[in-house]
């Protein structure tokens, strides 16, 4: 027997503990209630504070012609970064105030593509001015919102749907692909790659009873992402962070290698330089140079180069629907084909955010089930166009039945944002070449 090596009195001291654990409860079960309590409380003031909100769909006609790169919606999205702004505890709190956000659209209606820009009433004006400074032919005006020309309830009787968000494949401080590094492969004019143009191909080729979907949130964020790349590029190389150190710590800390220097000259008779520690960390940042190869050198200039920018948090959301009939699954491997593109082995790039993808396999899955509600969920989710919270007390819990109960959605979300500085948002995001 596998307990026949286990004395009693090892039983007898678990039970003990585990008595004495239960013995606390009212400590550990009134801090649980809170954590509860104080989400559900904020998500209470922030679904009042989104429902006062008033929202305005732009639809945006480009140009026919545009010689301008991607370069010019990279500065459209550095203007929208101004709207970034930090909510103090009673704005949180109370009225439930956080980062308000903007929504780009590529839609294909049977083929027919059409650019959107769900916004702020009282950022409309920032819209328009951002975008005629960068395309002054582009053509702009007030539509009634596509969404509402569809039923709600996707999949129906009528029509079969897939959906799904993307997510980063690393942390967000690695690059993915960008305009620039396609603009650097071609040698002539004639040669120029449009990083969307194969997106654009793949939903200008759909039939007259198909749809797809594609919804890019975007708001900017502050620069604690900036914070965590420069963590991570000094983890690369080694480096160990410095952390702010108080006088005693510091004059402790002196004492110990002016005791040291002092014993090394004594036992050497070689004197001791001052600084000999500082130059000696000095040249270890030297020999990463050649102890690095050259693709390891590449991997963190690239990470430098990403953080340096202005960041927005991003959820890119897609839905394809079609009459049963002419439903097609390659068109959905189409469009997250085209989205493959934008990334590389050594840096970043997207892929199915699993947590949201209708794509479970076995029956003790619930499969048929599941697979259903959350095809329906990624639907809500595109027509209500959110930045969906997730709780800051119990995000590190796992969903397990919890696709069968909408109301503990709020703590066991699986919507997952990620970064994109400007450069990046305006590769995946911009008016045709």
């Amino acid at each position: 027997s596998i307990f026949s090596g286990i004395s009693f009195d090892f039983i007898a001291n678990l039970y003990s503990i585990g008595g004495f654990l239960l013995s606390l409860w009212w400590i550990y079960i009134p801090l649980i209630l809170f954590l509860f309590a104080k989400d559900l409380w904020i998500k209470s003031r922030r679904d009042k504070f989104v429902g006062g909100l008033e929202w305005v769909l732009l639809e945006v006609v480009p140009p026919r012609d545009i010689e301008k790169t991607p370069f010019a919606m990279e500065q459209l999205f550095a203007g929208l970064h101004g709207i970034q702004s930090v909510p103090n505890n009673r704005e949180r709190l109370v009225d439930g105030v956080f980062q308000r956000w903007f929504s780009f659209e590529m839609v294909s209606q049977g083929g027919e593509i059409h650019f959107f820009v769900r916004t702020l009433s009282l950022f409309r004006d920032l819209i328009e001015s951002n975008i005629y400074a960068q395309y002054p032919e582009a053509e702009i005006s007030q539509v009634a919102d596509y969404v509402d020309t569809m039923p709600s309830d996707l999949p129906n009787d009528d029509y079969s749907l897939w959906g799904t968000e993307l997510v980063l494949t690393k942390e967000d401080a690695y690059p993915i692909r960008t305009y620039p590094t396609f603009e650097s492969a071609a040698t002539s004019e004639e040669q120029r790659v449009d990083p969307i143009s194969s997106l654009l191909e793949v939903i200008n080729k759909i039939g007259p009873d198909e749809h797809v979907w594609i919804q890019t949130l975007v708001r900017p964020v502050k620069d604690d992402w900036k914070e965590d790349g420069e963590k991570l590029r000094d983890e690369l190389v080694g480096r160990k962070e410095d952390k702010e150190e108080g006088f005693l710590v510091k004059e402790i800390k002196g004492f110990g290698v002016a005791a040291k220097s002092v014993a090394e000259e004594i036992v050497t008779g070689v004197p001791v330089a001052p600084g000999g520690d500082a130059e000696s960390k000095e040249k270890e940042d030297a020999l990463f140079l050649w102890k690095t190869t050259k693709a390891e050198q590449e991997v963190i200039h690239a990470i430098e180069q990403n953080i340096s920018k202005f960041g927005f948090d991003v959820i890119i959301r897609f839905v394809y629907f079609a009459k049963k009939d002419n439903f097609s699954r390659a068109r959905v491997a189409a469009v997250i084909g085209s989205y493959k593109q934008f990334g590389t082995q050594n840096l970043n790039g997207f892929k199915l955010n699993p947590k949201v993808t209708p794509n479970l396999d076995f029956a003790y899955q619930l499969k048929e089930t599941r697979n259903t509600y959350r095809k329906k969920r990624v639907f809500a989710s595109y027509r209500k166009r959110e930045f969906i919270p997730q709780s800051e007390a119990i995000s590190y819990l796992k969903p397990f039945i919890f696709e069968r109960l909408p109301i503990l959605n709020w703590f066991f979300i699986r919507s997952k944002p990620f970064v994109l500085n400007v450069e990046e948002l305006a590769t995946i995001y911009h008016f045709p070449i």
